[in-house]
């Protein structure tokens, strides 16, 4: 159902369009102009989350919704001082080290004009082995930028109406090679995006609808740490979040795999969802890592955060070197997208979940007759399980 070459369009675009978190409108303009091509309904919030919905098949008008949330924004920079002699000191959008700044061509955006320069550690620069450089601290207080014009003081840098606040965005340096891999700054989400995307076409082009209604959520603020908030209408009981999820250099699982999470730095994701999701990659023969991601904080922790009642679970594309010249693999891509259409058409997780639930309902996660007997002297555990049934 997916077309790659689409994909592959679509993630090339993505990354040339500037959008650090805060810069996200013509991304978000991108993204609304392709989905009214494909006449997919959608809204967009005041903040800028743009929500779109597939309508589920007629004959199951009484299923839960669920959702699909990536997001669209990026890591970047902003003004934050102008120095004595011209060069501008910044401030990081997002959480990343200065150490993958060091070097990175950049654009920045003036309320009225644009302008190229780079950014680069605050060192006495030689020719004669560049005394220092090495031992030069790591922080953002040792990162300036270089302008690309003929400014040496703070004033002639304020004539060009750049001053504290500007957005900075980085360049992708994006590379696509024959074996497949994709390299460049900002994978981490656009590509997850471009993937949810391709799906969105993929079901609009073969007229296929998905088995309940599904909402596709484009956030614009998750790499600040808010991410899908109070975009989630209240009829959605399933959440899955597309994301990016880094390989450590130790581990030998293929590129070509993607990741079902089972949490992050904020608490376990939900367990009946991601069984479920497990449950659709094996039947699919969908190549797949159960994977803990303790470093990341994604939009289904937000959603959470919020206080939306919903299910959270974590599909991921595997990939490398987050929030730096990152990089990732188009087989991955693929079978997240086969990952999303597997769940698009399966059934919800629990049909009742329409609404709150009684315990005849509730779900188990503990089979009573499977537990171990031991020697404490507290009630055996399968004996108090069983009496609460």
């Amino acid at each position: 159902m997916i077309d790659t070459k689409a994909l592959q369009s679509t993630l090339l675009d993505f990354l040339a369009i500037p959008s650090p978190s805060g810069f996200t409108d013509e991304i978000i303009r991108y993204i609304a102009r392709r989905l009214d091509a494909l006449g997919v309904q959608f809204d967009i919030t005041r903040r800028g989350t743009l929500r779109a919905l597939l309508p589920g098949d007629s004959s199951a008008p009484d299923e839960p919704a669920q959702a699909v949330v990536n997001h669209v924004d990026c890591i970047g920079a902003m003004v934050r001082g102008i120095k004595p002699n011209g060069r501008l000191a910044v401030a990081p959008i997002g959480y990343w080290s200065s150490r993958f700044a060091e070097g990175a061509r950049i654009t920045l955006f003036t309320e009225q004009a644009t302008f190229r320069g780079t950014l680069l550690p605050t060192v006495a620069w030689g020719v004669s082995r560049d005394a220092g450089v090495d031992e030069a601290p790591i922080g953002w207080e040792h990162i300036e930028l270089r302008l690309d014009e003929q400014v040496t003081e703070p004033d002639a840098v304020r004539r060009l109406g750049i001053d504290v606040g500007d957005f900075i965005a980085l360049d992708s340096q994006a590379e696509i090679l024959p074996n497949g891999f994709v390299v460049g700054r900002g994978l981490d989400n656009k590509a997850g995006a471009a993937a949810v995307l391709a799906t969105i076409e993929g079901f609009c082009r073969e007229k296929i609808k998905p088995v309940r209604d599904t909402y596709f959520l484009f956030t614009v603020t998750e790499t600040v740490g808010s991410g899908a908030g109070s975009a989630i209408l209240p009829e959605v009981s399933e959440l899955v979040t597309v994301d990016f999820a880094s390989e450590p250099w130790a581990e030998t699982a293929p590129f070509e795999h993607m990741t079902i999470a089972s949490g992050d730095a904020a608490g376990p994701y939900d367990y009946h969802l991601t069984a479920h999701l497990e449950e659709l990659a094996e039947q699919a023969g969908i190549p797949f890592e159960r994977r803990l991601l303790p470093a990341s904080h994604n939009d289904a922790a937000a959603a959470l955060a919020a206080g939306h009642d919903v299910r959270t679970a974590v599909i991921a594309y595997a990939a490398d070197a987050s929030h730096s010249l990152e990089r990732t693999h188009f087989r991955s891509l693929e079978n997240v997208c086969r990952m999303l259409e597997a769940y698009m058409l399966s059934a919800p997780t629990f049909a009742h979940d329409t609404s709150t639930t009684t315990v005849s309902d509730f779900s188990h996660q503990i089979d009573a007759e499977a537990l171990p007997q031991h020697g404490a002297d507290i009630p055996d555990p399968a004996e108090v399980i069983k009496r609460s049934r």
